[in-house]
């Protein structure tokens, strides 16, 4: 984003430079003062219009809107102990799906309900969603 303000700066600097010493009687000192001070608002002005505009329509993503351990969802394909199976949940309006491993002794049938445990090159560790509750 700074490029621009920048090329304002040196457009500005240069055209009033010209303008000042082609139809004034000014000093070469004044003009070049001149000059400096008129780019200097100008790349200024034209830095604050483009920060309130990028940054009014600016969705920076957080990292932590994405994150998966704690995300409730269902099985949709079964997955026996050790197994991979598939889960699908929903994340900012969107369905998802994730392979999924069970965690030791547990059978995952389809449609059971489980929670995202952990994420370990792309397949989650779920439990089930009734074991966390009975937890509690």
């Amino acid at each position: 984003m700074p490029i621009l303000p920048l090329m304002v700066f040196i457009t500005v600097w240069g055209g009033t430079g010209y303008a000042l010493t082609r139809f004034s009687e000014m000093t070469m000192l004044a003009v070049m003062l001149l000059c400096t001070i008129v780019a200097l608002l100008l790349g200024s002005l034209m830095y604050i219009v483009l920060a309130r505009v990028m940054i009014r329509y600016d969705n920076s993503m957080n990292e932590t809107e994405y994150e998966q351990t704690g995300q409730l969802g269902y099985i949709s394909i079964a997955a026996g102990d050790g197994a991979v199976g598939e889960m699908k949940y929903v994340l900012h309006g969107t369905m998802r799906s994730i392979g999924v491993r069970a965690e030791m002794g547990q059978q995952l049938a389809k449609g059971d309900r489980v929670i995202i445990l952990k994420v370990d090159k792309g397949i989650a560790a779920v439990t089930l969603f009734d074991r966390q509750i009975e937890q509690l």
